[in-house]
């Protein structure tokens, strides 16, 4: 499923002559398109996030202005001047959930059908049998998948779109013996997958386990393996491993509630972390970071996940070289991947945490605010913009107070004017429905009176 890359899909053209990106207002921080085109696309930085990141003392590359509109939390780093920094940008373009990010190439610059299909050079080797394997779900928010190759069967974390590209590759490398499903928002499609490779056991955290689906989630109370928070880490069966066994175990899971109350972590040979939604990487910060936005469960309970995680660092018994993300960016940290050198880095991850905002985000909130990016024709979007007003901010005042300085657009003058009018407008139906029952009982009374 690769190509080699040639000496005209190197080339440099000049920036922006094959295409220009473009980062629209539906972005909502799910940063999976980064990972397709690092070269091209970074995070934004809004002057009021370096309040709130403290010590963190490094910075990725800047983006250009002009190239996102206001709120998105992603921008470019530059444009395509070749055609491999095409194919990234159309595989980024196609990666995005939500479509918020945006391409025009010029006409006649490339061949039609040219670079065939966006995901045609995926998966790809990440180092040794690990492997990227593109073709993100939109059922799972454009999450990430990877894929251990190994004798007798690999295992496929977390989960792609089907497709029979995607099944014939886990063929060819010896196909699957597990599916480890890092947390419930990623499960879409594994009764899918289990029915292509028949024999191979699901794993999930037990507190995520959905007995019914719904449009937010598939049912996955068939799930083979299903295992409960505890503190010392798992083999993919559920047996305990004492800290000891920790660090030559082939394979082990680490439960790390916090992100929801299920989420879990595989760790392959003390080198490769698969996190989820738990943990991933800041370019813009330089270290680790968790996603304080999107946290289900509850903050302080993350934090105490990750604290666990240093603890075993610290005690050497828990190191990881690759930071494996379900959304956000991938990467090998810096380091002689000791360790020493991953209690470092997560006493960084822990010290950003601590300063951060405590609580949750309800879905019930959280929906409503992407929906509102997404879809601004609807009646839903519609209404939180007459509420909020428009432009940049508009839709903020739906998420819980203490997470909405994590939006870039974030203008806290628009909340208070918003929760005034929602304010105004309760008020106002509530008066509506006690002059109504007030007017019917008054009916009521007359009509009482002129039979007697």
């Amino acid at each position: 499923m690769h190509h080699a890359s040639n000496d005209s899909e190197r080339e440099d053209v000049g920036e922006g002559h094959l295409g220009r990106l473009h980062v629209t207002r539906a972005c909502c921080g799910a940063g999976v398109c980064r990972n397709y085109a690092p070269d091209l696309l970074g995070e934004v930085s809004p002057a009021h996030w370096e309040r709130m990141d403290g010590g963190a003392q490094r910075r990725g590359p800047a983006v250009l202005e002009g190239t996102y509109d206001e709120g998105a939390f992603t921008g470019v780093l530059r444009q395509p001047r070749s055609l491999a920094d095409l194919e990234a940008a159309r595989a980024a373009v196609a990666a995005c959930p939500v479509h918020a990010l945006r391409l025009r190439t010029p006409a006649g610059r490339v061949r039609p059908g040219a670079l065939g299909a966006p995901f045609r050079a995926w998966p790809r080797r990440i180092e040794d049998d690990v492997w990227a394997l593109g073709h993100p779900s939109p059922d799972n928010i454009g999450a990430t998948s990877y894929f251990i190759e190994r004798p007798g069967g690999g295992v496929l974390v977390d989960l792609p779109k089907p497709s029979e590209d995607i099944f014939r590759f886990l063929e060819e490398h010896g196909g699957v013996r597990w599916i480890f499903l890092t947390h419930r928002d990623h499960a879409e499609h594994h009764a899918e997958f289990a029915a292509r490779f028949p024999g191979c056991r699901r794993v999930l955290g037990a507190a995520d386990v959905r007995l019914r689906g719904s449009e937010y989630g598939a049912a996955t109370g068939d799930v083979e393996v299903q295992l409960a928070d505890r503190p010392e880490p798992m083999t993919l069966e559920g047996a305990p491993l004492s800290d000891g066994e920790l660090a030559g175990a082939e394979l082990a899971v680490l439960s790390q509630p916090g992100h929801t109350p299920g989420s879990m972590c595989l760790l392959y040979r003390g080198r490769f972390l698969f996190t989820g939604d738990h943990l991933a990487y800041s370019r813009r910060l330089g270290q680790m970071t968790a996603f304080r936005l999107q946290c289900w469960d509850d903050w302080e309970r993350q934090i105490g996940s990750v604290r666990r995680l240093a603890a075993l660092a610290e005690a050497g018994h828990l190191r990881f070289t690759w930071v494996l993300p379900g959304h956000n960016e991938w990467r090998r940290l810096e380091g002689d991947g000791s360790a020493a050198a991953t209690a470092d880095e997560l006493r960084r991850v822990v010290a950003w945490m601590e300063r951060q905002a405590p609580g949750r985000v309800p879905l019930l909130r959280f929906v409503p605010w992407v929906q509102s990016r997404t879809a601004p024709r609807t009646r839903l979007a519609r209404v939180v913009r007459a509420l909020g007003g428009e432009g940049p901010g508009s839709e903020s005042w739906v998420l819980p107070r203490a997470v909405r300085p994590y939006l870039p657009d974030h203008r806290p003058e628009k909340d208070a004017a918003a929760l005034l009018r929602v304010g105004l407008g309760a008020a106002a139906a509530l008066g509506g429905a006690a002059a109504a029952v007030w007017l019917t009982a008054r009916a009521a009374r007359a009509a009482v009176a002129r039979r007697a």
